[in-house]
């Protein structure tokens, strides 16, 4: 079991994630209307925007786009929205240019188009925009409206990830531990997954949770896993809570507690709508209803129905982390630091 879900954490990647903000750009200088905005005064960000918008500022222009695209304006208009960044694209405003081709990708205000989603992802990566750096690349490791090119993904998720874009990271982490395009590095890879962990990305932190269940190129730490888990948990994570369930029922480092087990089987099950992990928290807790009280089981659904995102994981308590040296790495002209 434990094989199969660290192949599935790996693999598990969102295709593509829309990164089109619904927040103004932020202006050189605060302004009445970005400070409007701020304080959810919509309609006079409205005003103000729409009045220097027609007089073609370019960024005006791209947050009144948001503004129809959010509803946050007087009303939601997906068309407005995508005539307003195309002004603002045209003028060269990398963020609309991103907008602009996530509309063309997605086909929202305007008809799905993926070679035109492409013309402006390419312009807005040009000017070193992260975001859509991030999903050229993925576009060039899927083959989506070019031919598949690990090199040039390679590349792209290198130079987000240079400006500290937590996706690019995860993506880096997962070339080198799979070495899609390049040798396989499973140090690397930590150190990519690391990155990205601590900007709370939820699939790296599950991920780099894997590892040091595993002891993969790291020393072996279940509670820093489990820590590592609760964080992800926390975001709505559903392999996160697999992982967790299966440390439970198996007492990997721990004490098994089975009740314990099935609750988070349980809300990975809730979780997982997409069936992204092929039904396998619902087949464990098949497995493991038949070792459970009634009474066990009653109280896990009512602790899984009741969970929240934003809340830790029902009835874990965290483990105290050990204190430990750490040892520098080297990658890159950069330094980082893994637990030794």
């Amino acid at each position: 079991m434990l094989k199969s879900i660290l192949c599935a954490t790996l693999f598990s990647t969102q295709i593509l994630t829309a990164h089109a903000a619904v927040n103004p750009g932020t202006p050189a200088k605060p302004d009445a209307a970005a400070i409007a905005f701020k304080e959810g005064n919509f309609a006079l960000a409205f005003q103000d925007w729409t009045q220097r918008a027609e007089k073609g500022e370019a960024a005006a222009q791209h947050n009144l786009g948001n503004l129809y695209l959010s509803g946050k304006g007087p009303e939601k208009d997906e068309a407005k929205a995508m005539a307003w960044f195309q002004k603002a694209a045209d003028a060269g405003y990398a963020r609309a240019q991103f907008n602009l081709a996530e509309g063309y990708r997605l086909g929202v205000g305007v008809e799905k188009d993926i070679a035109q989603a492409i013309v402006w992802y390419k312009k807005a990566a040009e000017q070193g925009l992260a975001s859509a750096q991030v999903t050229l690349g993925i576009c060039h490791e899927l083959g989506l409206g070019m031919p598949k090119d690990m090199v040039a993904a390679n590349t792209l998720y290198r130079a987000a990830a240079d400006q500290h874009d937590a996706e690019a990271q995860f993506r880096l982490a997962r070339i080198f531990a799979l070495g899609l395009g390049t040798e396989v590095n499973q140090r690397v890879a930590n150190i990519y997954a690391s990155q990205a962990a601590n900007q709370g990305h939820a699939q790296a932190q599950t991920y780099l949770a894997t590892q040091y269940l595993t002891g993969n190129a790291v020393p072996r730490d279940v509670n820093l896993a489990i820590h590592l888990l609760a964080q992800a948990a926390r975001q709505g994570h559903a392999r996160a809570f697999a992982w967790l369930g299966h440390i439970y029922s198996e007492g990997t480092g721990i004490a098994a507690d089975l009740p314990r087990a099935y609750l988070y089987f349980s809300i990975a099950d809730k979780l997982d709508t997409e069936k992204e992990m092929q039904d396998m928290p619902n087949k464990q807790k098949l497995g493991l209803a038949f070792r459970l009280k009634t009474e066990d089981i009653q109280q896990a659904v009512t602790l899984a129905g009741e969970w929240q995102v934003g809340s830790l994981p029902p009835k874990l308590v965290l483990p105290a982390l050990k204190t430990s040296k750490t040892k520098p790495e080297i990658y890159q002209g950069q330094v980082y630091y893994l637990k030794d």
